[in-house]
Formats: C-alpha cells, structure tokens, sequence
C-alpha cells in the first residue's frame, strides 16, 4: 500500500484536474490497486456507497462499511465498497482538512476495513495466493462527486458505467450506507427546490436501496430507535404521499443498530485540540490518529463538517 502522505500530491492534481472537467464522478483510487472492476472476470452484483465528509474518517465508519458488507440481507455477491467524498456538500463547508488529506485518511479507512473484513488475506496478494474465490474478495474503491444529493449521486455512478459488467453491461444494485442524521436530510424536502417535494428520490429507490445505522448518541437529538424508526413507518404507511414520497420505498430502505462508541468528526478534533492522542487514536483508529498527528491537521480547527 502506498503511504498516505506520499499520495497527497497525485490526490491533489487529480482534484484540479476534476474540478475543470465535465465528468461529475470519478474513481481516484482503488485497494488493492489490482482490483479494477474490468480486472475481474465476475459481474459486481452489489456496490456499498458509504458517502462522507471523511473530515476525518472515525470507527464509526468503519463499523458501518463493516456490518454492511457481513450482511447477508438483501445483498448479492460479489461486492465492491465505495467511500466516496463529495466536493460540494449541501450543509457543510470544505474546512478544515483539505480534500486531498482526506482522500488519504479515506485510503488508511480503506486498508483498515480490509484487515478487518479478511484478516488473513494482504493487501496486494492475490485470491489464488489467499485461497479466496472473486466473490469473498473485497475491494475498495476511493472516489469524489461533484454532487451533494444522494439521488444525483447514485446517477452518476450509473452513468459513468464504472461497474458495469463487460459482457452484459449490467450495473450492480447500489446499497448507500447512511446514518439517520443523514436518512432525516434525505427525506426533507427543502433539499428539492424548486417543486419541494421528494420526487427526485425516485432516481436512487427505483433502483437502487439504502441501509440506515440508528444513532443513539448526542443525548435526545435523535431520540430512541423506536423514534427514530418512526420516520420510516410513516413512509411506509404512505403519510408522506403528499410530498411525493411513495409508500413502496420504504421497501427499499433497512434499518439496523449502531454498534460501538458513538463517534462524532467533533469529538475527534476536539481531542486533537486537547492534545489527547489515545482518545483520537480510540475514535478514528491507530492509522488514521498517527496521519492527524504527523500531519498537524485540526490543531487550529475552523469547525468544518
């Protein structure tokens, strides 16, 4: 694996080189790096889209990439996991890590999930040197938008054809890895002007599914999970309807507990502010701790997302 900082300036020409271009969704980097999709002889059936800030990645998303991709609900093999990172974001601004030292936290998230999801294969070896078939073998693509949106995400994903079988051009069902404080943005409608309705959702669940972690931190902002799965059973009894929100999508939507510590982006830079390394180190993971720490970022923290 390549070291994290020394990728820095290819993940920064390559965001300038983004940024002028038409395309709206591009793959910057892959783990293993021989893991291309055309590299595969099998069609990718299912592709986890965990969608971030990643500002800095923390356990919390690794327990959700995770737990998604040891499922075996609603999920078809082989998978593929995308971490992909928006360079406009509809509530938050691009401060304080830049995007290239965040795509390189996201590749020690990357590497991280990997170890955990087949801990006996390396990072470069091959399934026949690992005895794993292409099914059991996990990838992990890294990757930017330029969209904010989830539904306009997920069409971009398809039109790129990036994972669509070579023979069939089939594209793979796309499972978005959302926390609930995401699932209530996904589901406001003053995200959809100018109509105000949830019509534009239909993009993402007429093909496609998302999997929502319950949060069950930040004292009642949530509330519990019986709360929480309220929003969804409201879908599902069609209240929402007349917002354009159609009963047969909560079909398409899982929910399922969060495991671990609550982890907050916040949390984790206030630790950084305290100098407190073993609490930094507790909530995003040895690897991504030590890149913060060598590379000075948060010390002076303008409360980015």
């Amino acid at each position: 694996m390549h070291s994290p900082s020394a990728l820095l300036p290819t993940f920064h020409t390559s965001l300038q080189s983004f940024a002028s271009s038409p395309s709206t969704f591009l793959i910057l980097h892959t783990i293993p790096t021989s893991a291309l999709p055309s590299s595969t002889s099998s069609q990718i059936k299912t592709v986890h889209v965990l969608d971030s800030s990643f500002n800095p990645p923390t356990c919390a998303h690794l327990r959700i990439a995770l737990t998604a991709l040891q499922s075996t609900k609603n999920v078809s093999k082989p998978q593929r996991l995308l971490l992909l990172l928006a360079t406009q974001n509809a509530d938050k601004a691009a401060k304080p890590a830049a995007f290239e030292q965040r795509l390189a936290m996201m590749t020690i998230l990357a590497q991280d999930i990997l170890d955990q999801y087949h801990p006996t294969a390396t990072s470069q070896g091959s399934t026949a040197e690992n005895g794993m078939d292409e099914e059991s073998l996990l990838a992990v693509d890294i990757g930017v938008t330029k969209y904010p949106y989830f539904h306009d995400k997920a069409i971009s994903i398809d039109d790129s054809e990036y994972y669509a079988g070579l023979a069939t051009g089939q594209q793979p069902q796309q499972v978005h890895l959302l926390g609930f404080d995401s699932l209530v943005r996904l589901l406001d409608t003053k995200y959809y002007p100018p109509t105000h309705t949830l019509d534009p959702l239909s993009a993402l669940f007429n093909k496609h599914r998302i999997r929502v972690t319950r949060r069950m931190e930040d004292g009642d902002k949530y509330g519990t999970a019986e709360e929480q799965d309220r929003m969804w059973e409201a879908l599902a009894r069609g209240e929402r309807e007349s917002e354009g929100g159609k009963r047969e999508w909560a079909e398409r939507i899982e929910m399922v507990e969060g495991e671990g510590e609550a982890v907050s982006s916040t949390k984790v830079r206030e630790g950084v502010g305290k100098g407190d390394w073993a609490l930094v180190e507790r909530l995003v993971g040895k690897g991504v701790g030590e890149h913060v720490r060598r590379e000075g970022l948060y010390v002076a923290d303008d409360k980015g997302g």
